[in-house]
């Protein structure tokens, strides 16, 4: 309700149930010139795209429209025929996967930000305004990150709108990100959030998280198993 659809030149294959790797996927073939396929000129996108086909009838009364396929986009590849070919999962797909466990090392297994970790994103962030871009798009100079010291956002991400960048080292007021940010410009409102390097050390100064921390910091450095007790 309150959506507004547009016509555009759409086809798919069919649905389908399958105990194979690849059962239940589809192709969303889309012109290439189309918004969303816009999205995957360069990569694929930071945040998921989710897809919801519905079928119905025409005259028939939108109670009667029932959901046909919901999923995500995993990818989009652009054909010599001036479309692009978007590869779709269905939701039930995510049952497939095998459920990450916690490992036995020295680096902190959870997520910065997540429920584990406790840490709230919007206290670790500086927002700032984009005042640079080097010609390869991967460095940009905002001042706000000069209010912290350097390497302070290494491993942390740049955030406009939905999209998202990881960090891989900040200097100053500048930080250079993995990939470049697609129709990031001059002057555009951004967030700078902190990088956490899985440490001990590192959660306990920086973040003052200590009690959260999930790795085994203390792991003696040899291995019994492979090296034996001599």
């Amino acid at each position: 309700q309150g959506a507004t659809y547009r016509p555009q030149v759409i086809s798919r294959t069919n649905t389908s149930a399958s105990s194979e790797v690849k059962g239940g996927h589809i192709k969303v073939v889309i012109p290439k010139d189309q918004a969303i396929a816009q999205l995957f000129v360069a990569f694929i996108p930071s945040t998921p795209l989710t897809l919801v086909i519905y079928r119905g009838h025409d005259g028939e009364p939108e109670s009667e429209i029932k959901v046909a396929f919901t999923g995500r986009v995993l990818m989009g590849r652009f054909t010599t025929d001036d479309t692009c070919e978007l590869d779709c999962a269905p939701d039930t797909e995510i049952l497939k996967r095998n459920i990450a466990t916690a490992c036995f090392q020295r680096p902190c297994n959870r997520i910065l930000f997540d429920a584990g970790c406790g840490l709230v994103n919007s206290d670790w962030r500086v927002s700032g305004t984009v005042q640079a871009i080097s010609a390869d798009g991967l460095t940009i100079t905002i001042a706000s990150c000069a209010t912290k010291p350097d390497g302070w956002f290494n491993t942390g991400y740049l955030e406009r709108g939905v999209d998202r960048r990881m960090i891989v080292s900040h200097t100053g007021s500048q930080i250079t990100l993995i990939h470049p940010m697609q129709g990031l410009a001059g002057a555009a409102a951004v967030f700078v959030y902190a990088g956490c390097d899985h440490t001990y050390s590192g959660c306990t100064t920086k973040f003052n998280n200590g009690v959260n921390f999930m790795g085994w910091e203390w792991i003696p450095s040899k291995n019994p198993f492979s090296s034996g007790l001599g």
